[in-house]
């Protein structure tokens, strides 16, 4: 690796772990409707402010132990993951795409993706503080491609549409929810990034983990097939995983399909 590169990829990491540190504090404050723009960030035990020291992503809590410098009780190890999923996208949507245009927007759509697959995990919600903001920057990482209008258009369509129409066929013959407003909007939010193709190999990965997800439930806690699950922690990564090889698979089905 030459040092050009070595500066670049450098740079990508601290970006990445910069936004995993913002992703972490949104997985906390959002559904607690804590500001997220003011305030410091505090001990989720005690509520003690911290440091500068203990706000450096990923090696705070290590050096830390996992624990709190003031009630010494385990800071969850959740924060860290969070923080090395955002390092992880950064980088793999750099040796992906490089560092072009689109590249910014992408990194942090990837990242709220991140944030939303934790919260919706905790809390089944998918704010729309975080999926229409999410959803502009889609649309403009789209609009900075040749016919990304379109692109997006068609993504959003046939995502926040086929989500749309499953709830309410759902609803209509179950007479429960079974398709949240929010997992709609953040079919939107991927649409405008993945286009018509690729939101459909979301919608199949999602569908597919949501499957094991819920036959692992139960086997295990003797779930009876209507337990609910937070669908927005399935389509999140689904989408990001799509993203990244989601043409890799799709080229080498349509190789098998035609036998060559």
């Amino acid at each position: 690796m030459s040092l050009d590169a070595f500066v670049v990829v450098f740079l990508v990491v601290a970006m990445g772990l910069i936004a995993g540190s913002a992703a972490t504090a949104l997985v906390w404050r959002v559904p607690r409707h804590i500001s997220w723009v003011s305030g410091r960030s505090a001990c989720p035990s005690c509520g003690k402010p911290l440091g500068p020291l203990q706000l450096i992503p990923v090696f705070s809590w290590l050096f830390s132990g996992g624990r709190c410098r003031h009630c010494r009780e385990r800071i969850p190890v959740r924060y860290p993951v969070i923080e090395l999923m955002c390092v992880a996208w950064w980088l793999l949507l750099y040796f992906k795409i490089g560092i072009i245009w689109p590249y910014l927007p992408l990194a942090l759509w990837g990242s709220i993706l991140i944030a939303l697959t934790w919260i919706d995990l905790d809390f089944q919600l998918l704010p729309d503080v975080l999926t229409l903001p999410g959803t502009l920057i889609g649309v403009a990482a789209a609009l900075m491609i040749p016919n990304g209008a379109r692109h997006a258009m068609w993504g959003m369509a046939l995502g926040a549409g086929l989500l749309w129409l499953l709830g309410w066929l759902y609803w209509k013959f179950r007479k429960v929810e079974g398709m949240g407003g929010g997992d709609v909007k953040l079919a939107a939010m991927f649409g405008a990034v993945l286009g018509w193709e690729m939101t459909l190999v979301t919608l199949f990965l999602a569908a597919l983990a949501g499957s094991l997800w819920g036959g692992w439930l139960i086997l295990r806690r003797g779930g009876n097939g209507q337990t609910a699950l937070p669908f927005g922690t399935l389509l999140a990564p689904a989408a990001m995983i799509a993203f990244l090889w989601g043409d890799v698979w799709m080229n080498a089905y349509l190789r098998i399909l035609h036998g060559s």
